[in-house]
């Protein structure tokens, strides 16, 4: 081989690349924009402004939470107070303006409440939490507890299954009704079930009922240990 054709060659292995540097420099510019776009959308996510609106969200989140809770907790004394015969502690726990539907009939205000509860209530021993009558069918979807609580947390829904007995005072003046009032009867007793919808409204003094309604899906003339006739 001759001088010249390996000073050719020399120059040839040493020669740059240019296509190859071309490539590197488009591969470069690509990467670089796409860590550009991607440095500035962790920017505009993790912004102390977009922070402080995430611990907002979370703090209503939280701050609905425990409104549905104490308007589960308000439904839970009513109702024990009821299987109590605490009439005096139930109507305690409405609003002045209330207004409560039972058994078709509209009562409201305070002393309707007061009407409804302390005496047809008290009177017929309604009220006291008994188990389903045999053969009904324990379970339907419209009694499934829920709890809504409006954005502005001042008010709330709840709907709340309920199976109770509910009395009313016999009647007449015939011997058989005056020998079951001396017995301390007296009373024609029914179960029933169905849903229990609560309007209820935040106060200085907590959460109130301003609106209940009872919906009776289910009745029958049962009392625990007696078998439907």
């Amino acid at each position: 081989m001759t001088r010249t054709q390996r000073t050719s060659d020399t120059i040839d292995r040493h020669k740059p690349d240019r296509s190859r540097r071309s490539f590197i420099r488009k591969t470069g510019a690509a990467l670089s924009a796409v860590a550009a776009s991607a440095a500035a959308g962790f920017s505009r996510t993790s912004a102390p402004s977009s922070g402080g609106d995430q611990l907002g969200l979370l703090k209503r989140r939280v701050g609905n939470l425990e409104d549905a809770e104490n308007v589960r907790r308000l439904h839970l004394a009513y109702e024990s107070s009821l299987d109590r015969g605490r009439y005096e502690d139930v109507a305690a726990m409405f609003t002045e303006d209330a207004e409560v539907v039972f058994g078709g009939s509209l009562f409201s205000g305070s002393e309707g409440v007061r009407r409804l509860y302390c005496e047809r209530f008290a009177a017929g021993r309604t009220g006291k939490k008994i188990e389903p009558a045999p053969g009904f069918e324990p379970g339907l979807p419209e009694l499934e507890t829920a709890v809504e609580v409006a954005k502005d947390r001042t008010t709330a829904s709840g709907r709340f299954p309920f199976s109770m007995q509910v009395g009313e005072p016999m009647t007449g003046d015939s011997s058989l009704v005056a020998m079951a009032r001396l017995h301390g009867e007296g009373i024609v007793r029914r179960w029933e079930r169905g849903s229990c919808t609560l309007s209820c409204v935040k106060t200085d003094a907590g959460w109130k009922i301003r609106r209940l309604e009872y919906r009776t899906a289910l009745k029958a003339d049962y009392r625990p240990g007696r078998v439907l006739a």
